[in-house]
């Protein structure tokens, strides 16, 4: 793998990286990185620094994009007994600073039931037919009203390291036409990533990925990259979006553009 570093005239530092071996697809990329960052940010090239990273420096092995989370609500009608009897051994109570909830683990999610017994959150689960699994075991079907999903969480490991210190992906993604974007600020502990936040995604390029009808003014992201090159993406869903069998699968054409555009500015 090689880092390619380019310096423009006002002391810009932009670091590219390269996959491939060969000699002449390396001078191709660095005619393609010149002419890229000549137009994004308005300075010629003025040097160009290649290096060797070593297999001990890259990143770890690329990982394909994956779904590790689904959070979102059951509405349900009140009952003082509303799990199913074989279920409700199972059900354990817990207390944190939000109040008393009874909870219930899962290998396909986690179910915690408010103090009021009408609102029961689901998380922790990778895959909403899972979830809807849980959800009909463990309580009566006649009780529950509403089953929505609220957020996604999504991961990916790209091929190549990611450089932090580089600005580049943060203009790219702050001056994108596509959405409203702010970089959040970091702390000492977080040297190791950055972060940004997308709201006001344009509903054109949400109903071409997604499909016509299926914009959502109120979709939030916030974008974490790391410099091992992982992404996760956490996907605030405004509008309520009912949780069936495979509705994760279809926010997947999105979830894939925003991996797209980050390993295409990195």
């Amino acid at each position: 793998m090689f880092r390619i570093v380019l310096t423009t005239a006002n002391q810009v530092n932009v670091t590219r990286w390269h996959m491939d071996r060969c000699t002449i697809g390396l001078l191709c990329s660095i005619a393609q990185h010149v002419a890229c960052t000549t137009e994004n940010f308005h300075s010629h090239v003025v040097t160009v620094n290649v290096s060797v990273v070593g297999s001990d420096k890259t990143a770890l092995p690329p990982r394909a994009l994956r779904i590790t989370n689904i959070c979102g609500r059951i509405r349900h009608s009140y009952s003082s007994r509303f799990y199913d009897e074989d279920v409700a051994p199972l059900v354990i109570k817990t207390r944190n600073a939000f109040g008393s909830f009874e909870l219930l683990l899962s290998v396909h999610g986690n179910l915690q039931t408010a103090q009021n017994r009408i609102n029961t959150l689901f998380r922790a689960g990778r895959c909403s037919v899972g979830i809807l699994h849980i959800i009909e075991h463990a309580f009566d079907p006649e009780c529950v009203l509403q089953v929505n999903m609220h957020m996604l969480v999504a991961n990916v490991r790209l091929a190549h390291p990611i450089t932090i210190g580089c600005q580049y992906l943060d203009a790219r993604i702050v001056y994108a036409e596509e959405w409203t974007a702010s970089v959040v600020v970091m702390g000492e502990e977080q040297t190791y990533m950055k972060s940004f936040k997308l709201s006001g995604l344009s509903l054109a390029w949400q109903e071409a990925l997604l499909g016509v009808g299926q914009a959502d003014s109120k979709l939030a992201i916030l974008l974490n990259v790391s410099k091992s090159g992982c992404v996760n993406i956490f996907v605030t869903i405004g509008k309520e979006t009912p949780l069936t069998p495979g509705i994760e699968h279809a926010y997947m054409p999105m979830l894939d553009a925003l991996v797209c555009f980050v390993d295409k500015y990195t």
